[in-house]
């Protein structure tokens, strides 16, 4: 049996153009999810009343229910109520939803795990609580969130693959 030289040639271009796809929807569901979970996590550690329940029931839903799942929601879902998307935005979508929730959980960890002596000197000296997130808790606990964060980025590039069921 011999291989099809012609047809593989032919057929390179179509994986080079699927790679470029794959990892710009990843590097934009990456970056997203971080943004995400930063601001979900410093409102988790704030305890802001209104937005802490809805941001932890987002955290539910959105870690207990499959991609694939989310990206039937989105895409044959939302065009039901008037909601329509690309397929390239619906992904963006659906994997930013699933990230966010799981960078949020990676941030929160991190910053939970900033001891309790580091935040009360820090208000101490006088320190807002802008000032005590950005120059006290954020540099800590983005040195120990770094580890679950890059297995995360890890599995949403995984994750791309699930993307091509819905086009």
């Amino acid at each position: 049996m011999n291989l099809d030289w012609e047809f593989i040639m032919e057929s390179l271009p179509l994986y080079g153009d699927a790679m470029w796809l794959t990892v710009k929807l990843a590097l934009i569901a990456i970056a997203l999810s971080l943004v995400l979970g930063l601001v979900f996590s410093l409102v988790l550690f704030y305890k802001v009343k209104g937005l802490r329940s809805i941001i932890l029931a987002y955290i539910e839903l959105s870690r207990n229910t499959p991609l694939l799942v989310q990206l039937f929601f989105l895409y044959y879902g939302l065009p039901k109520v008037g909601i329509h998307m690309s397929e390239f935005q619906c992904a963006v979508v659906g994997m930013t939803f699933l990230g966010g929730s799981y960078m949020t959980e990676a941030f929160r960890s991190g910053i939970e795990a900033v001891g309790r002596t580091q935040l009360e000197s820090g208000l101490s000296i006088g320190l807002s609580k802008v000032q005590l997130a950005r120059y006290v808790i954020l540099p800590q606990a983005l040195a120990i969130s770094i580890p679950s964060l890059g297995a995360n980025a890890i599995f949403l590039l995984k994750e791309t693959s699930i993307v091509g069921a819905i086009a």
